[in-house]
Parts: C-alpha cells; sequence; structure tokens
C-alpha cells in the first residue's frame, strides 16, 4: 500500500509543479463546476424536461443516482480513505479542503456518469460534457484534494454506472416497446 500512496503523492508533485495564476484560475472554475454534483443535477433535469433529450436525460439520472449510491453511500465509507493532505501535511490545496473521504472521487465519478450517459445516446451532444468531465477530475488533482487513485477509481465507478444504466434501460424499454406493440 506504501507504493501506491508514494506513486500517487509523486504524480501529485508533478501536477503542484505547473501551477500558476491563470491555470489556478481556470482549475477552480472546474473544480467548483463539479460541486455537489448541482452542474450534472440541473444538466438532467433540463435534459429530462425537454421532450427531444428526455430519454437521454433519464439514463444520465439513473447512471447519477447509481454512482451516487455506491460511491458516496457505499465505497467512501468502506475503505475510508485519507485524502492526500491527511498524508503530507505540506500539500497546499489552495481550496477549502474537504472533509469527506477520499475514494473514489465523487466530483469524477458523477462528471463520468453523466458525460458518458450523455454520449452513448448522442455523441454530438456528450463530447462536449466528456472533456468538461475530464477537466472537473482533473482540477481535483490540481489541489491535491484527490489521489490519482481516487481519480481511477471515480472513472471507473462513473463509467461502470453509464454502461449498467445503458445496458439495463435499454433493456426495460425494448421489453417495454414489446409490450405496447403486443
Amino acid at each position: 500500500m506504501n507504493a501506491i500512496i508514494e506513486w500517487d503523492l509523486s504524480v501529485l508533485r508533478a501536477i503542484e509543479g505547473i501551477r500558476n495564476d491563470v491555470l489556478t484560475f481556470i482549475m477552480k472554475f472546474f473544480t467548483y463546476m463539479g460541486d455537489k454534483g448541482i452542474l450534472w443535477i440541473s444538466l438532467c433535469i433540463l435534459l429530462i424536461a425537454i421532450p427531444k433529450t428526455r430519454k437521454i436525460g433519464i439514463y444520465a439520472a439513473a447512471a447519477l443516482a447509481f454512482q451516487f449510491i455506491l460511491g458516496e453511500g457505499l465505497l467512501k465509507h468502506l475503505i475510508c480513505r485519507d485524502r492526500p493532505f491527511a498524508f503530507d501535511d505540506s500539500i497546499n490545496t489552495i481550496i477549502t479542503r474537504p472533509t469527506t473521504y477520499s475514494f473514489p472521487s465523487g466530483h469524477t465519478s458523477s462528471s463520468i456518469a453523466v458525460s458518458f450517459s450523455v454520449f452513448f445516446q448522442n455523441k454530438k451532444l456528450g463530447a462536449p460534457l466528456v472533456l468538461i468531465a475530464f477537466m472537473i477530475a482533473f482540477s481535483r488533482l490540481y489541489f491535491m484534494v484527490h489521489f490519482p487513485t481516487d481519480i481511477i477509481g471515480g472513472f471507473v465507478l462513473g463509467l461502470s454506472a453509464a454502461i449498467a444504466v445503458f445496458f439495463i434501460l435499454n433493456y426495460y424499454f425494448k421489453k417495454r416497446a414489446n409490450k405496447k406493440t403486443a
């Protein structure tokens, strides 16, 4: 386990080496964009409210809920991993230090779950969201509030949620359509 933490900290130190005022401003924009899932919840509501994108919104909202239950409700409390600054008190996060557990990254898992859910349904709409999701994930490393392995875990969780929801809802909607035509 120490080798993983050492690797994680070495990556964070390398990222710390690229910090500058302009990048910090940009990264603050992205990290706050992901706070409390407000962006993704709002996007899901908007997509559901528009009849043309309602199905996309349902998939995205389901993936968001699924990853939240698994990540914030279960995994964080089972794994109980401390944040990077708990391992190295010289870490300067620049932003307010989160008080929750570190693994998996909730910003990352929620961003990936929603953006890929949209992408699976509509590439044109989803591609910029995937880019935003990656920027949000990177911002968490930039501010040193997550280890790289937290981000990887959040990515895997978010993508798994998006894929699972895609297949489950596709099965459900096909079954429902078959009942209507029978």
